[in-house]
């Protein structure tokens, strides 16, 4: 079996967004402080494993809180453990799973002042998510997980020669509609920035989400 989360990665994350209906919502408390926000679905397809990712995004402050699917089959109503995003993880459940396999990923980002200098994320970490309906052109449940905080921060070189604040001005101009942060590939892409791994974590609990989509209309 080849690495799922290589070959994810290998299809650039080229994103396809749906027309939502007007209750498409996401929320949740983060940290404790309650959290809502427009959602939209994500979709990604490649051959292999297919993809679904819905996501809740909000604007000043912009803040990102994404739910991801992963599987080979279906979707089904059932609860998934949230897992880290890396192939160890991914391998052990498809040799569990005897084949539909559905992995669930939860994960936050939050961008600090200064036109996205920096990020404040939470990696996936663990948790569960809990499908409670699911059909061709519909999802809704609800979800809790603990994540791994880390900080993106923009490399000195970009920030001197101000190639980060347009870059970042060019982001938001093509996500205008559903966010202010960049959603044309992960939760975690942020351009020319520095990982740091830090040694807090980010919880989230009382997680809801219910999405709809159509192709749009010509």
């Amino acid at each position: 079996m080849k690495k799922i989360f290589a070959l994810i990665v290998a299809f650039g994350w080229s994103v396809l967004t749906y027309a939502q209906t007007p209750e498409n919502v996401v929320s949740a408390k983060i940290n404790g402080k309650e959290w809502q926000a427009k959602a939209q679905r994500l979709n990604l397809p490649f051959t292999g494993v297919k993809y679904l990712a819905i996501a809740g995004m909000n604007v000043s402050p912009d803040v990102q809180t994404w739910i991801r699917f992963v599987y080979v089959d279906q979707l089904k109503p059932g609860t998934y453990p949230v897992i880290a995003e890396n192939d160890r993880e991914m391998e052990k459940k498809y040799k569990e799973s005897n084949g539909n396999v559905i992995w669930a990923l939860v994960d936050y980002t939050e961008e600090a002042k200064g036109l996205g200098h920096a990020f404040r994320d939470g990696e996936s970490w663990k948790g569960t998510v809990t499908i409670t309906s699911v059909t061709d052109n519909s999802i809704e449940g609800t979800f809790e997980a603990t994540l791994k905080e880390v900080t993106y921060k923009k490399r000195a070189l970009a920030t001197i020669s101000g190639f980060g604040i347009r870059q970042n001005l060019e982001d938001k101009a093509i996500t205008a509609a559903g966010g202010g942060m960049l959603t044309k590939s992960g939760p975690h892409d942020h351009d020319n920035t520095k990982r740091t791994e830090g040694s807090g974590e980010i919880s989230i609990t009382e997680g809801k989400f219910k999405v709809s989509w159509g192709k749009k209309e010509k």
